[in-house]
């Protein structure tokens, strides 16, 4: 960080490269609780379990301890030299993994019969 100008880096791609991610990272959350909301209206789930969510992932966020270091790994883009080129495309893969992840039909399933069961126990 001492030789930028010799690096040809200037002060607004630092401040880019800070606010980008920061933004990514707060769009994800907003996006997240967005169709966790959505899911939950849909099956008729408590939307409290999404505002707890939401609470807990931002506090997270805002306390640097989302675990970036060990996913720091899987970042397929990291081959790539051209930063943008790179977050675009660990953003995709995180992005497809987590929507496969919520999107089973093995989480739902899970999901759907600790309701049931919870559902079965209130009407008992």
């Amino acid at each position: 960080m001492e030789n930028l100008e010799k690096l040809q880096i200037t002060p607004q791609e630092i401040a880019l490269f800070i606010f980008w991610p920061n933004l990514s990272s707060l769009i994800g959350i907003v996006f997240a609780f967005v169709v966790s909301i959505s899911v939950s209206r849909i099956k008729k789930w408590s939307i409290l379990n999404s505002f707890i969510v939401l609470m807990l992932i931002y506090l997270l966020y805002r306390y640097n301890s989302l675990g970036w270091e060990y996913f720091r790994i899987l970042a397929i883009g990291s081959f790539i030299d051209d930063y943008q080129l790179n977050f675009i495309i660990t953003g995709t893969f995180f992005l497809i993994v987590g929507l496969v992840i919520f999107f089973s039909k093995w989480t739902n399933r899970i999901i759907q019969n600790q309701y049931n069961n919870r559902m079965s126990k209130t009407f008992q």
